[in-house]
């Protein structure tokens, strides 16, 4: 997009800002959809002033061209208006749901247009490495499974899961405290993500408010936001979910369900303690609500005893479990496991082969062969020495090279913890600064379903080693020093923006 201004002209600077931008738009230079750039930052590149560039959007998103999400930025609308010669036929019309006003949470995961340099120091994904998946051990199972010759291997299996499988899923499940769990009660699902996406069309009706923690994973608010619910977030403290703000807002607004993660949160790490639990479960039975608990990352805990799961202090039968062998094993597989109330078995069956039939019959029989071998048990237990061993170098380069303005979690386990850093540092900016020098990170507001979390950002320890951690924490230590030293406090982004640290 080419803008150009002649200062000479008997036309405000706004009108030509507009004018070249409109011409753009019409012409599809610039794409339906297309994020555009910051007020400051066009305006720096035309040498005006940034009120002149805000005037020249508003003109814009009158008209209908543009819009804006508060936290993201401003967008072209993704139906642009028909040119001449052109059919009036619009995708976007057809949509179930139009793109609303809420802020996209990918937009921040991206560094945009920056170049980054080649094998960059990824601190951005609650992701296992794969340099250490246990390949041989898969490579030796998957033989065996291979030699049976077992006609049947490549067909459809039954919507709930390969029968072995789901046994031991089940018993594995007692081994960490969760006792009585029938096999018939288990699911294989690809992942905790379909599990979500399969309650919400269970339980949900457009409108239907959901709460959720703030902030949260990331794609399990984008699959409720597809379903139309509307999304009620509680900040959450040290302790988990802040159940001072949960009973205010339960006293307020009808809620059809509760989402949490309940140990080593994603992003924040943190995990909740026995007082909230009980809190949470008593609450949940008195008001007649159901409680989806996503158990993502519970076999990686480092020091401390293991984490329990809700499911395990149930004993009225509201909590729905969700586990994926993603995050510490093979996440290509797809396969993890949901475990609900008997009274949702066969609703849950018939919507399951309704959408996708089943997981693949090979791969659960390859898991399920993998997992009896007591391979799982040796990888995990390696597992959890790297990660610990990852997450400890972390915190000490964060102790050192961070402002002593900035806090961060201190988790016992998980991929995960969250930096809040003072409030003048806008950490979307950071990553694209970072990006160019080589370090990637996520930044807060893409876990904040109803906007807020400028200043936050998450750190992953688990795919880099302990050197490049240090290398990477170094790096962005030094910028938000350096942004310090040259920036002014600046308002806080509205919605869910709590400091929790």
């Amino acid at each position: 997009m080419r803008i150009e201004i002649d200062r000479k002209a008997g036309q405000p600077l706004y009108d030509q800002v507009a004018a070249s931008i409109r011409e753009a738009v019409l012409s599809r230079q610039i794409a339906g959809g297309a994020r555009l750039p910051a007020t400051r930052t066009l305006a720096q590149d035309l040498g005006i002033h940034r009120h002149t560039v805000a005037a020249a959007y508003r003109r814009l998103e009158a008209e209908g061209l543009l819009r804006t999400a508060v936290g993201a930025g401003t967008f072209v609308v993704e139906a642009l208006p028909a040119t001449e010669g052109e059919r009036g036929f619009s995708w976007e019309e057809l949509l179930r749901h139009r793109a609303g006003p809420e802020p996209d949470p990918l937009a921040y995961l991206r560094t945009g247009r920056v170049p980054v340099p080649s094998d960059p120091i990824r601190l951005n994904g609650a992701v296992p490495d794969s340099r250490e998946f246990p390949m041989d051990g898969f490579i030796t199972c998957m033989r065996e499974v291979l030699d049976g010759a077992d006609p049947h291997l490549l067909e459809y299996g039954p919507p709930e899961g390969y029968e072995p499988l789901r046994a031991w899923i089940a018993e594995w499940l007692a081994d960490w405290g969760v006792e009585g769990v029938e096999a018939e009660r288990v699911f294989i699902i690809s992942g905790s993500q379909q599990g979500i996406d399969l309650l919400a069309r269970l339980f949900l009706t457009p409108g239907d408010r959901v709460l959720l923690e703030a902030p949260t994973y990331t794609g399990a608010f984008m699959v409720l936001r597809e379903a139309g619910a509307r999304m009620v977030t509680i900040p959450i403290a040290a302790q988990g979910l802040r159940m001072d703000e949960l009973r205010r807002v339960l006293g307020r607004e009808p809620i059809k369900l509760i989402y949490v993660m309940p140990c080593y949160q994603n992003p924040t790490g943190t995990s909740m303690d026995p007082l909230t639990r009980q809190e949470l479960l008593a609450l949940a039975h008195g008001r007649g609500l159901p409680i989806i608990e996503d158990h993502y990352t519970s076999p990686l805990h480092y020091w401390g005893p293991p984490p329990r799961s809700l499911l395990s202090e149930d004993p009225e039968g509201r909590v729905i479990h969700l586990g994926t062998f993603s995050k510490f094993l093979f996440p290509g597989l797809r396969l993890g496991w949901m475990v609900v109330p008997r009274p949702l078995c066969q609703p849950l069956r018939r919507l399951r082969w309704a959408t996708d039939l089943s997981s693949g019959t090979f791969t659960q029989q390859l898991l399920e062969r993998f997992c009896r071998s007591g391979r799982l048990t040796d990888h995990l237990d390696r597992l959890r020495k790297i990660n610990g061993r990852r997450l400890k170098v972390m915190l000490h380069a964060l102790e050192k090279h961070f402002p002593a303005e900035a806090r961060w979690t201190r988790p016992e386990g998980g991929m995960t913890l969250w930096v809040e850093l003072p409030e003048m540092i806008d950490a979307a900016e950071l990553l694209r600064e970072a990006a160019s020098q080589g370090v990637l990170f996520a930044p807060g507001p893409a876990f904040y379903p109803n906007g807020g979390g400028r200043s936050g950002l998450r750190l992953s320890f688990n795919r880099e080693d302990e050197k490049r951690i240090r290398r990477g924490v170094r790096l962005l230590g030094s910028l938000v020093k350096e942004r310090m030293r040259h920036r002014r406090p600046t308002d806080r982004t509205g919605g869910d923006a709590v400091p929790f640290l």
